[in-house]
């Protein structure tokens, strides 16, 4: 099926060069069914005269001035309207695209719609350019529910259906620098459906070189997070006390949830006998995650002796063998873009301490027999996913433990592969497949 893509491209404070080398990119595309649309903030015509010159002859460009600068929203509400495509693409104006990168999202869309599902959103990793150097990859993993309350870690190149304007409404013009953010919200509570790429298909213009770990956000920028994340969880029906890290890295959620305390019957508490728990209210903590209805299991970070990870969770390869994330990583180090430091959807924790939604577990069955080892862990969580409930892990809870024997037998890995092996195979969704797995994940 040919799908048609309206390419959105806000231009404000124009560098020429690095403009053109965005348009050279667009140009470039293997899918050529696509429609670009230029909306101009500039004083100059600087813009417009390099898009007649590199677009000559070519109608699939369209080109608008914005007067009085009225914002990125306003931007992409104007683009959308003239906008002719069923598919809408943001990007950066001094930012490249892969040149397959209408074409993978295409295959992404066909692919989907083959499976029976919908693909309403996609995103892809991204690299950083500095110079003509890409550097810096970062491998996302799939669309994480708890981790982008935390922190907006999408790249600028968005595509989405342009009929979800009609459902979820246009970006929010009084918000200056996260009102797409907001609208994937807006499209996440209405269970729509977000899809990614896991290819480095968007190369992001750096006027500095950055590792791919947290860094330092502008104030402004944080504060406007909080106040999208907050409204966010309202409408899920929770209300929570958001604020910057103390570091400005990411986004702090208070639950303020009801008390543990008084719905004891709700959930089981999982510990091994040995285990030393440390962090504040840990148990408050944990339960205002789990209460959330589409949470089923929230589990923490584990150290070893020496104050480095033993685990973040836990990750999984198509051979069924499951890897702690992060494993001898120092326990201060936020990890690989933020894996240790931010709470996210995994999908495993650790069983040496956890809570766990005592009625799912009654209605999935409990821990599966003939398993041992990690089996038991990852059966059942695989099974809490195919409920359709999540799997958090909070770095705020942190549990210490002598190291014990925790790998499976070859009989119980072979049952394991037998009853999960489709969904083995896809690979661990919370996982880059262009990362290594082993005890090395996470590491370039």
């Amino acid at each position: 099926m040919s799908h048609k893509f309206s390419i959105l491209i806000r231009t404000a404070d124009t560098g020429a060069s690095f403009f053109r080398d965005a348009l050279e990119s667009i140009i470039s595309q293997t899918h050529v069914d696509f429609e670009l649309i230029i909306l101009d903030e500039n004083e100059s015509q600087e813009v417009r005269f390099t898009c007649e010159e590199m677009f000559a002859g070519d109608d699939r460009i369209t080109y608008r001035t914005l007067k009085n600068r009225q914002g990125m929203a306003y931007a992409y509400n104007i683009g959308v309207h003239f906008s002719s495509g069923d598919y809408v693409v943001l990007m950066g104006q001094h930012d490249r695209i892969s040149a397959d990168t209408l074409e993978r999202f295409a295959a992404a869309i066909d692919a989907s719609e083959a499976a029976g599902e919908q693909a309403d959103i996609i995103y892809t990793d991204h690299d950083e350019l500095v110079g003509m150097n890409r550097m810096n990859p970062h491998f996302l993993s799939d669309y994480n529910e708890e981790l982008i309350r935390h922190l907006p870690y999408l790249s600028e190149l968005i595509c989405f259906k342009r009929n979800l304007i009609l459902e979820a409404g246009e970006f929010n013009e009084n918000l200056t620098f996260y009102p797409v953010y907001d609208f994937i919200f807006r499209c996440v509570e209405r269970k729509k459906r977000v899809l990614h790429i896991a290819s480095l298909l968007y190369h992001v213009r750096q006027k500095k070189l950055y590792e791919s770990t947290l860094q330092p956000m502008d104030a402004r920028r944080l504060k406007e997070y909080a106040v999208v994340s907050a409204a966010h969880m309202k409408r899920m029906g929770r209300d929570v006390e958001v604020e910057p890290e103390k570091k400005n890295r990411f986004l702090k959620l208070d639950y303020m949830g009801e008390s543990y305390k008084n719905h004891r019957d709700d959930y089981l508490l999982l510990r091994d006998r040995g285990i030393r728990v440390f962090g504040k209210n840990y148990l408050q903590r944990m339960y205002d995650i789990l209460e959330q209805p589409d949470v089923g299991i929230v589990g923490v970070r584990f150290i070893r002796f020496d104050l480095t990870i033993d685990n973040c969770g836990y990750i999984y390869g198509s051979e069924g063998i499951a890897y702690p994330a992060c494993y001898g990583e120092p326990m201060r180090k936020p990890g690989y873009d933020g894996r240790i430091a931010i709470p996210r959807d995994v999908s495993m924790v650790d069983s040496g301490f956890c809570m766990i939604d005592a009625k799912l577990y009654r209605h999935i069955g409990g821990f599966g027999s003939n398993l041992d080892g990690r089996d038991i862990m990852l059966d059942f969580c695989m099974k809490t996913r195919e409920a359709g409930r999540r799997i958090v892990y909070l770095p705020d809870v942190t549990a210490l433990r002598s190291p014990g024997k925790t790998t499976s037998s070859q009989s119980s890995n072979s049952l394991l592969l037998e009853r999960w092996h489709d969904a083995l195979k896809a690979g661990d969704p919370y996982y880059n497949r262009n990362l290594p797995l082993g005890l090395s994940n996470y590491k370039l």
